[in-house]
């Protein structure tokens, strides 16, 4: 009997057999080996990720801690205050996670590199989901938490600001705003002493950049003070081709014998007495009988040079300064004639009725200054005399001393006309370094912004007549008031001629009435605030003099509040929205101070 043969492996378990060739068995071993792994990445994932989070968030939130510090250092150096201010914007931003330990801490301000620095830190504890999980698997330290510290520090005061306060000191300033309330003076001073006192923190203390402020009040005309009177850059000669507009040197006689010599310089004429001192407005501010000292305005320039900061110079006798000198007006009656400025009435008959030429002719005589016409030589007291524009006090150059720039605040007081172009010419001229106030740095001086900061309630006016503003066409031959533009006419070379508003203006129509001679004004505003922003242009387009504007109490339809918002810089890139400010109130004057303090805190800040 055969026996079958036996068949290889049969007598192996079938699991055994089948097991190598198990695929399910592997994926389950490999599965059961990798799920530890599988675990710990995960939960490794699910921390790092809260830890990047975290930790962009605390640098994010000292950041704007920094950021919201330094631009409080522009107002104050008290520690405890810029740690509270820091912290408050630290814990906004960061927030207060109950399972995490966060501490802030207030570094203070240390001078790097001779630039004042600020530094905050800040540390926070993060707890791990699967810390403990990865140590019980592998072993280790219990990673239960990590521990992240970040600190930010941020430059301030790397940059120098130079600042004119542009104010208007004209009547108008004495009322109330429509809103009612306090007078406009009041307000304007309130506003800005305070702005005065949170920027200038800095100038009692050891800083490389402090704040430095000029401050132009204007009304009518500016006063750039009595004591310039012999300075170079004022006319002293009499060589600027404005300065004998009103004046006629000529018909000055005494016994018949004239008493004055006419020279020439180049194409400019002037003169000098018979023992040789120039005849000028100062000479007539000393010379004439029951002399009166000049109060410190001048004129503004003329052939063009209203509207620029061209230095001046004897050699170009245009550029020079002319002191204002009203005359005494010629006889003229009517409703307007309380307005005539005649404090030596020369006894002549009216000139209604003569020509404008005629009038002119007459008023330019110099004989009444010296009483050798004959005439009363009592001055009438009720007029305004040679100073009638003249309403301001003196302007206040450059300076970081705060106490000079508040005394000069509180000295502004309200009276007269109003001429823009005067007040925002004189600030520019306070912020370069050329003459006649050279405190300011050059331009496109590293690390230096130059800020105007102009503020007005009205209307140019040349004819302040009403308080509110309302100009009227004068009757006298001069067809306006004195001003620093003299009259709206004329008499040169023996023919009539329109005033010197006209001539920096291109668009104007030239003609000797209160419109044209208003629109002129306007005018020339926008020239000299256009010419002073492109002083010191930046390549990248940001205006070389920032200059900010605000309109308190204007009214909607104002020519002037449009000249105002085109004034303004568009940001202090270049590129930004306006610097400009509607304030209807106090409230919003005082708004609009402040946001201004704001932006040239900023201003001062850099990473």
């Amino acid at each position: 009997m055969r026996w079958p043969a036996r068949r290889k492996g049969r007598a192996r378990s079938g699991a055994l057999v089948s097991f190598p060739a198990d695929r399910r068995a592997n994926v389950a071993m490999i599965f059961a080996l990798c799920v530890p792994v599988l675990v710990a990445g995960t939960g490794l994932a699910v921390d790092l990720t809260r830890l990047f989070a975290s930790d962009v968030k605390l640098q994010k939130s000292l950041d704007a801690a920094a950021l919201a510090a330094a631009k409080e250092f522009g107002k104050t150096r008290d520690p405890a205050t810029l740690q509270s201010i820091a912290e408050a914007y630290f814990y906004l931003n960061a927030g207060r996670d109950p399972s995490e330990t966060t501490g802030f801490h207030f570094d203070g301000v240390e001078t790097k590199n001779g630039n004042a620095v600020l530094k905050v830190s800040a540390t926070r504890n993060v707890p791990t989901y699967f810390g403990g999980t990865v140590m019980a698997l592998f072993g280790g330290t219990d990673k239960g938490s990590f521990n992240l510290a970040k600190s930010s520090e941020i430059v301030v005061q790397n940059r120098s600001i130079e600042m004119a306060l542009v104010l208007d000191n004209s009547g108008s300033m004495a009322y109330a705003p429509a809103g009612g309330g306090t007078t406009k003076m009041t307000t304007l001073k309130s506003a800005t002493k305070m702005l005065v006192n949170q920027l200038m923190v800095a100038s009692d203390s050891n800083v490389q950049y402090p704040v430095s402020m000029s401050v132009v009040p204007f009304s009518g005309a500016v006063n750039v003070g009595p004591t310039n009177a012999t300075a170079a850059w004022m006319d002293t000669k009499g060589l600027s081709p404005s300065h004998h507009d009103d004046f006629d040197w000529s018909t000055w006689k005494k016994l018949g014998i004239p008493q004055a010599v006419p020279l020439h310089l180049g194409s400019y004429k002037y003169w000098v007495s018979l023992t040789g001192e120039y005849l000028t407005r100062f000479y007539l501010y000393k010379k004439m009988r029951s002399p009166v000292a000049w109060k410190g305005c001048v004129q503004s320039r003329p052939e063009g040079l209203a509207v620029t900061d061209d230095a001046p110079s004897e050699s170009r006798p245009a550029t020079l300064f002319v002191p204002t000198f009203a005359p005494s007006e010629h006889n003229w009656t009517g409703q307007l004639a309380k307005l005539r400025n005649d404090y030596y009435p020369d006894g002549g008959p009216s000139t209604n009725g003569q020509t404008d030429y005629a009038n002119l002719v007459k008023q330019r005589d110099m004989n009444k200054y010296f009483g050798s016409d004959g005439s009363n030589p009592s001055i009438n007291a009720s007029a305004a005399g040679p100073n009638l524009v003249c309403n301001t006090k003196p302007l206040t150059p450059l300076t970081t001393s705060k106490a000079t720039i508040l005394s000069s605040v509180s000295q502004m007081e309200p009276l007269g006309g109003t001429n823009i172009m005067e007040g925002l010419a004189w600030g520019w001229r306070t912020l370069t370094d050329r003459q006649p106030f050279p405190e300011g740095r050059a331009a496109g001086t590293e690390n230096n912004m130059k800020v105007l900061i102009l503020m007005t309630d009205g209307e140019n006016t040349y004819n302040a007549v009403h308080a509110n503003g309302d100009q009227v066409d004068m009757p006298s031959g001069g067809r306006s008031q004195y001003g620093t533009y003299g009259y709206a006419q004329f008499v040169e070379d023996g023919a009539l001629r329109t005033g010197r508003m006209f001539d920096s203006t291109k668009k104007t129509v030239k003609k000797a009435d209160i419109d044209n001679v208003t629109e002129a004004m306007d005018e020339n505003m926008t020239s000299v605030c256009e010419n002073m922003k492109s002083d010191g242009r930046y390549a990248d387009g940001s205006d070389g003099i920032v200059v900010f504007t605000i309109a308190f109490d204007l009214d909607d339809t104002s020519p002037v509040k449009k000249r105002l918002k085109a004034c303004a810089s568009s940001g202090v890139s270049g590129n930004g929205a306006k610097l400009y400010y509607d304030a209807r109130n106090a409230a919003d004057l005082a708004a609009a101070f402040s946001s201004i303090t704001e932006e040239i805190s900023s201003l001062r800040i850099a990473r």
